[in-house]
């Protein structure tokens, strides 16, 4: 059995005239009263008080890896060969289906999650695959409408109907521009200017996709840290990437309740 390590992220330094400093997985400095040797020493040999300590605080583990019962992933996307790769190096197990697949198709395949991508506005047909969360599969959906990505709550309740009702209803009087950029563009009818993602723009929206899906197959607890106090979790965020510029903003999204008819 190999020796105890620090969590990843964690860190353990001196600071002169301070002593044993520790910069935990959230960032944050803390000094301890003991001296490095001491805590080198309980990190690299038999269990002590310090090393219990260690353990008790959360600061020792292995990296996650992606479980096996949660490996299985559908990818649906043209040109999907960046994004199988990525979760193939994540430790998952992605499996290429076509992007027209039905519900019954895709449970074919047994899988754990699916993830959806498209280099143009959302298909429509994504609402109809909303079905597979009640069969307890993962459902992640990202979309490009001009130079943006749009990255949808995976995993949890919040559909993609839930996202284009949240996204018409946050539009105002600007609902009907939206669904007829929608309409026109699934059409065939709509002109576009040259923005179809190129290697960087993939590169970018597949890392934070595959980010997301290994967060859920890991079960990892969003937690504030020394740089963002708050993070909205995957589960309940609509994620908008502006391709031109980097910048990623969060916003919070939430199922819309049924109604009556």
């Amino acid at each position: 059995m190999g020796h105890p390590r620090l969590r990843p992220g964690c860190s353990v330094f001196t600071v002169e005239g301070r002593g044993t400093v520790l910069r935990d997985a959230a960032g944050q400095m803390f000094d301890i009263a003991l001296p490095d040797d001491a805590v080198r020493s309980a990190l690299t040999g038999a269990e002590t008080e310090a090393l219990a300590a260690f353990r008790k605080a959360g600061h020792l583990g292995e990296r996650a890896t992606w479980p096996a019962d949660r490996a299985r992933v559908v990818v649906l996307a043209d040109g999907g060969a960046p994004l199988r790769e990525a979760l193939r190096r994540a430790g998952a197990e992605p499996v290429v289906a076509s992007v027209n697949s039905t519900v019954t198709e895709i449970l074919a395949h047994e899988p754990a999650a699916v993830c959806a991508w498209s280099d143009g506005p959302a298909p429509g047909e994504w609402r109809e695959l909303d079905a597979l969360v009640d069969h307890g599969v993962a459902w992640q959906r990202a979309s490009r409408e001009g130079r943006h990505v749009l990255i949808e709550p995976v995993a949890g309740d919040v559909r993609h109907r839930d996202v284009v009702a949240r996204r018409l209803a946050a539009a105002g009087s600007g609902h009907r521009h939206l669904e007829e950029f929608w309409a026109q563009h699934g059409a065939g009818d709509a002109l576009h200017g040259e923005e179809a993602a190129d290697a960087a723009d993939l590169a970018l929206a597949v890392a934070l996709l595959v980010a997301d899906l290994r967060a859920w197959a890991i079960g990892s607890t969003v937690g504030g840290s020394a740089f963002q106090a708050d993070p909205l979790p995957a589960s309940r965020r609509l994620r908008v990437v502006g391709l031109d510029t980097g910048a990623i903003s969060d916003h919070p999204v939430l199922p819309v309740p049924a109604s009556a008819p």
